[in-house]
């Protein structure tokens, strides 16, 4: 089960009514309908480490069961409710949380109502619960000693509401938080030429405790569409472990190294990053000045960064590390190999994914857009949470690592109030060093994005989007031909616009991101940019932030 996948989101709990299946079963008494949300860890800030997230998405999948319990208005356990096994069924996404419906061995997804009952819920189900409180649960429950399976891991991972409910109408609306503290360690790895096993292993030194604690090997485990996901996490039980130090390294490189002793709680995510060497020097940054500019954030509340950010000088897509199969064309910007140029515009990637959509002969992807999006579920991160430093950041985790990461929703937010936006060149650039073929060529403008604080400036070009395949696609009949979700094969969208991807997803639409939107007349931060469109990146780099 992908319970937990690389993310701070708030807890936002809305009870939402059961549509599934409710079968009539003959002689039954009132029934209670059962509808469960698990909730997302919180992120957990430590200084001393380079990777903090906003929340893991959480959901439940085929095999995952919960128990359910009623209690009797004097406190006694339900003779008909004690300990009954609900396997999961079907889940819809309201507003951010995964609402999951279940059934019991005989396909009823309900159990009786006792008038003046109430009741509660947990995960992983076990029969060792049978007749025990829900406080009994939580306080004996604990983790297995080798969490390196799927399997052992889900059983460490002990959810339950905040107390035992009363009914709503005819519903049982279980809001699942997770009583265990997550761990988790990510670092940019290399890896054999597999593309699955790393190259380097982590080892966690003898300072590090407790004693049992055991961080297996990072592995890449297949989704779909031939991507992977990293997964390295632990759960411990804060009850019995309040503290954790995890003290280690890269076993062929020692200068990538972590030492960090962590005060756990229930319910929270501790992340942790390697940095080791950046492939693309900190040199090509600039510094513009902006830790203390004043900005006025998406709640409308005036504030400042308080930490330093280094822009990049180009675009991801730029640096001598990147490669395309094929050449540019005569007058194009960039170069096979990354030429460095400010003015040229890079690649376009999605939110969350390391590489490239369209085919360029090394992805095997034909264009940007819902069919091609290899998170279609939107489990990455829930609303308003981060893929800052995470393993879905393409800066971070791909191409540039070290510290050079995607910009924040609100380090834009410091660019345009604490900069000056001015169009210096236009000029226009085919697909061919993407696609292997010339078409069509859009006109792109570069800004130049001057610092009122220090005159320090980088270019910025605009490129527009993709939502469909770099070059436009109609039918016989001339229509543009669907990508999926509504959107439609077009080709570049509005060149003459800058859209740059954030680490923030939207606070408000799962499917979408904040973005930043920008012309030499009109800067904005967007919330609409749904998470398969391609966009331009630039990196950054923050020296002094906790």
């Amino acid at each position: 089960m992908s319970r937990i996948k690389i993310l701070f989101i708030s807890a936002i709990t809305l009870l939402i009514l059961s549509a599934c299946g409710r079968e009539e079963v003959p002689g039954s008494k009132d029934r209670l309908y059962i509808r469960a949300s698990a909730v997302s860890p919180e992120g957990e800030s430590n200084p001393a480490t380079r990777l903090s997230n906003t929340g893991y998405l959480v959901s439940f999948e085929a095999g995952d069961a919960i128990g359910v319990t009623g209690i009797d208005a004097n406190g006694n356990i339900l003779d008909i409710c004690n300990n009954v096994r609900f396997e999961y069924e079907s889940a819809s996404v309201e507003n951010g949380l995964v609402w999951a419906s279940f059934v019991n061995n005989r396909g009823y997804d309900f159990v009786e109502r006792v008038e003046g009952a109430t009741y509660f819920a947990y995960y992983p189900y076990d029969p060792q619960w049978n007749g025990k409180t829900l406080e009994y649960i939580i306080e004996h429950f604990d983790v297995q000693a080798n969490q390196s399976t799927k399997e052992n891991f889900n059983k460490s991972d002990l959810m339950t509401p905040t107390a035992a409910i009363a009914p709503s109408n005819t519903e049982l609306r279980f809001t699942m938080y997770h009583q265990m503290s997550t761990i988790s360690i990510f670092y940019n790895n290399e890896w054999e030429p597999d593309g699955i096993t790393p190259r380097y292993s982590i080892v966690l030194d003898s300072s590090s405790y407790p004693a049992d604690l055991r961080i297996e090997n990072t592995y890449r485990a297949f989704t779909s569409l031939s991507t992977y996901e990293l997964r390295r996490r632990y759960l411990v039980n804060p009850r019995k472990t309040p503290k954790v130090k995890l003290s280690g390294y890269l076993k062929e490189n020692n200068f990538r190294y972590f030492s960090k002793l962590i005060e756990v709680r229930a319910g929270t995510l501790h992340s942790i990053s390697f940095e080791g060497e950046p492939l693309v020097p900190y040199s090509d940054g600039v510094d513009l000045g902006l830790e203390d500019v004043e900005f006025v954030d998406a709640n409308g509340e005036t504030t400042t960064l308080n930490h330093k950010v280094i822009w990049s000088k180009y675009n991801l897509g730029e640096s001598s590390g990147e490669s395309y199969p094929f050449d540019p064309a005569d007058g194009d910007k960039g170069s096979k190999r990354g030429s460095r140029d400010p003015y040229a515009r890079g690649d376009y990637y999605c939110w969350g994914a390391t590489f490239t959509q369209y085919n360029n002969g090394l992805s095997g992807y034909n264009g940007y857009g819902y069919n091609n999006y290899f998170d279609k579920e939107y489990k990455i991160a829930p609303l308003g949470g981060t893929i800052k430093e995470t393993e879905y950041d393409v800066a971070h985790a791909k191409w540039w690592r070290g510290k050079w990461r995607l910009p924040t929703e609100n380090e834009f937010r410091a660019m345009y109030a604490g900069c000056t936006f001015e169009v210096v060149a236009t000029y226009k650039e085919s697909h061919k060093r993407y696609m292997g073929v010339v078409g069509s060529t859009p006109y792109f403008d570069v800004i130049k994005v001057t610092s009122k604080v220090n005159g320090n400036f980088i270019y910025m070009t605009t490129g527009g989007y993709f939502d469909g395949t770099i070059e436009a696609e109609r039918d016989n009949e001339g229509n543009y031909t669907p990508s999926g979700d509504g959107k439609y094969n077009s080709g570049i969208v509005s060149s003459k616009t800058a859209y740059y991807l954030s680490s923030s997803a939207s606070p408000t639409i799962l499917r979408c991101i904040s973005y930043a939107y920008f012309t030499a007349t009109e800067q904005r931060i967007k919330i609409d940019g749904s998470r398969y469109t391609g966009m331009l990146v630039r990196p950054v780099y923050s020296p002094n932030e906790n």
